[in-house]
């Protein structure tokens, strides 16, 4: 099973506030797929974000919840 972060979880390991990551998506950053109406970012969404901004992740911090958790 593919592996997806929140947004929250996702600005978290990038370092960044979630409000930014709505930001990117606005001006053309891809959109990650959706579950229940919520943004599920998959290890490759959060790769291509990292490199929007500039940042690195390691490996080891994307093996993370299987399942997507309400903020």
């Amino acid at each position: 099973m593919k592996k997806y972060f929140s947004t929250s979880q996702a600005a978290k390991l990038l370092g960044v506030k979630p409000y930014r990551l709505t930001y990117a998506h606005s001006i053309g950053v891809k959109e990650p797929e959706r579950v229940f109406n919520k943004r599920a970012y998959s290890a490759q969404d959060i790769c291509e974000l990292a490199n929007h901004f500039g940042v690195k992740i390691k490996s080891e911090a994307l093996t993370g919840p299987e399942t997507v958790e309400h903020d």
